[in-house]
């Protein structure tokens, strides 16, 4: 199999050949264009100068072949943006495989110091799981995403997902291509708001059975009266007062017409993109996998990429009302009232299925994502998700934002309820580390995604983690105190009967060693009590003292260090039993420190 690092190479090469390619024929058709227009204005000046037919018959060829150049132009200019899209989205991928993953969002927004796990974790941030993961194009599809980075969803549903990721992993092509169409809709991303409230808006001219009539019926009449009046036989007065029933009418409903095209004015763009995104799901012969099958009859069910380009072709229409030219022709026939009754019944027929449209659209995104994050790594797996409680098995598990080259792996198991583990260890020996390798590939196994490890087996619990505490000067809030809460959090969830699975780093920090000493046992013995499994890191050695009293529940683990005078020399092994070795005093001797 080629290297992910490879194929982007080729396929960035490719896309660049063909976007240069293309700029030469756009270069050429421009030269074309102009000189089809000049010559068809030359050519039928000296025409007309021998003939005026003459002159018509080379003004109209030159404007037939200048119509045919433009639209052929246009063709091979939208066929170059397409071509540095993806060259862009290749680019992109092979940065994102060398550390930098700047060319996707962060998630920033999303970030939330109170979630059980996504601070702890860098599930978002700038140098996060989500930025690295991302590759949805749509707002919705951002927000499908992170709220699946967020939350356990149920087992069939996590294996309904790892179904279609698997699926959709070699598919390159195809999701690429959704891929640089969707990226055309940040553009328009604004519209969907707005267009989702008028899903929701009340009928204004569907329900009006008398104005429609009087509309459609209007003006014959009153072209007939029109030819009669020119004919001479009907006097001038019963037109201008015909004209003045169509001002009424028009006066009447213009600001509910007004508020009802805003709604929908200027999406004609928008709708389009979302049409070219859902004909690649539809092309597609089928699919192997329920959830991709079951996405795709959300749209050929019912005949989305029609209706849709339906719906766009009307509003276009409907937007020809804003041309004042247009205005005479519209007050005369109600164009633009017609046009919204149509809308109004487009929407009570079709509407109601567009939301579910989008929520198909933003699901494969996400679907894609992962599948993105697959094909990026072919050393991952897909984890198995148990439903007992509470069972972790991992295989050469490491943590996903640091690269292959630097990456340190370890295996780590446990089970049955009220296991915990401690981990010591000296400073900088990897404790951190691995508590967030095993909560990353926790939160991306219970979402769907693979995870990066060789094996990685685990229940389908409640991730909970406490790492990162900080002082809340908005609410008055000491580190310790937070600290408190945050553990208040945790017990309150496991006495609720909740199935959790902890990673605690240096718990009760914030006070003095004695106290911590005490605190943390009592809540070690605690968490035991009410059957809740996990794992805490720690310095304190004499935790790991556990494991004599609670024997059937504690299980030590450590990090080491190998310290050869001042210098010291990190495995970042997982090794049983408690550490021997502590590093701080030959640290503080390397600042300067004198000990």
């Amino acid at each position: 199999m080629i290297h992910p690092v490879s194929f982007y190479q080729e396929r960035m090469r490719r896309f660049a050949d063909e976007e240069a390619s293309l700029a030469r024929q756009n270069t050429r058709y421009a030269w074309l264009r102009l000189s089809l227009f000049t010559a068809g204005i030359a050519g039928g000046i000296y025409g007309g100068s021998y003939s005026p037919v003459a002159g018509v018959i080379v003004a109209v060829t030159f404007a037939a072949g200048f119509l045919l150049c433009v639209k052929k132009h246009g063709s091979i200019v939208e066929r170059q943006k397409e071509a540095e899209r993806l060259k862009s989205v290749n680019r992109w991928e092979l940065n994102s495989l060398n550390g930098d993953d700047s060319a996707f969002p962060s998630g920033e927004r999303y970030m939330d110091a109170a979630h059980p796990y996504t601070s702890d974790l860098d599930i978002f941030g700038a140098h996060s799981v989500f930025r690295h993961v991302n590759r949805t194009t749509s707002p919705s599809g951002s927000d499908l995403l992170a709220s699946w980075l967020c939350r356990a969803a149920p087992t069939p549903e996590i294996e309904h997902r790892q179904q279609a990721v698997k699926e959709l992993a070699e598919m390159v092509d195809w999701r690429q291509k959704m891929q640089a169409v969707g990226l055309k809709y940040k553009d328009t991303a604004g519209a969907l708001p707005e267009f989702l409230l008028w899903l929701k808006s009340r009928p204004v001219l569907s329900g009006r059975r008398r104005l429609l009539w009087a509309m459609r019926v209007l003006p014959w009449i009153t072209l007939s009266c029109a030819a009669l009046a020119v004919a001479g036989w009907l006097p001038a007065g019963c037109l201008w007062l015909l004209i003045a029933v169509h001002l009424t009418i028009a006066g009447t409903t213009f600001r509910q017409v007004n508020a009802l095209h805003g709604q929908v004015s200027n999406k004609v763009a928008f709708l389009s993109i979302y049409a070219e995104i859902i004909a690649p799901v539809v092309a597609v012969a089928g699919f192997s996998s329920p959830r991709m099958t079951a996405l795709r009859q959300v749209f050929t069910g019912s005949d989305a990429p029609a209706q849709i380009r339906a719906l766009r072709d009307r509003i276009r229409r409907l937007d020809y009302r804003l041309n004042m030219i247009y205005f005479p022709v519209n007050l005369l026939f109600f164009f633009d009232f017609k046009h919204l009754v149509w809308l109004e019944k487009w929407r009570i027929t079709s509407g109601e299925a567009l939301p579910e449209w989008f929520d198909a659209i933003a699901a494969i995104e996400a679907l894609s994502s992962f599948a993105n994050l697959s094909f990026n790594n072919p050393g991952w797996t897909m984890p198995v998700i148990r439903d007992d409680y509470c069972t972790i098995e991992t295989v050469q598990a490491g943590h996903p934002l640091i690269g292959e080259n630097e990456r340190i792996c370890n295996d780590f198991s446990t089970g049955g309820r009220g296991m915990i583990t401690i981990v010591t260890g000296s400073n900088m020996s990897g404790k951190s580390t691995f508590l967030r390798s095993i909560g990353v590939n926790m939160a991306l196994a219970l979402a769907g995604a693979p995870v990066c490890a060789a094996k990685f087996v685990v229940s389908n619990c409640l991730l909970y983690t406490y790492m990162r505490i900080a002082d809340h000067l908005e609410e008055r809030t000491s580190s310790f105190y937070a600290e408190l809460k945050r553990l208040k959090t945790l017990i309150d969830i496991t006495r609720n009967g909740e199935h959790v699975f902890f990673l605690l780093d240096e718990i009760l920090r914030g006070t003095n060693s004695r106290d911590r000493q005490t605190g943390s046992v009592a809540l070690i013995r605690q968490l035991v009590r009410q059957q809740t499994s996990g794992v805490i890191a720690t310095h304190d050695l004499t935790l790991g003292e556990l494991q004599a009293e609670l024997p059937d529940h504690i299980r030590n683990a450590h990090f080491d260090v190998q310290i050869n005078g001042e210098n010291m020399a990190f495995d970042y092994r997982l090794h049983e039993g408690i550490c021997s070795s502590l590093n701080a005093s030959v640290l503080m001797k390397k600042i300067g420190i004198e000990i």
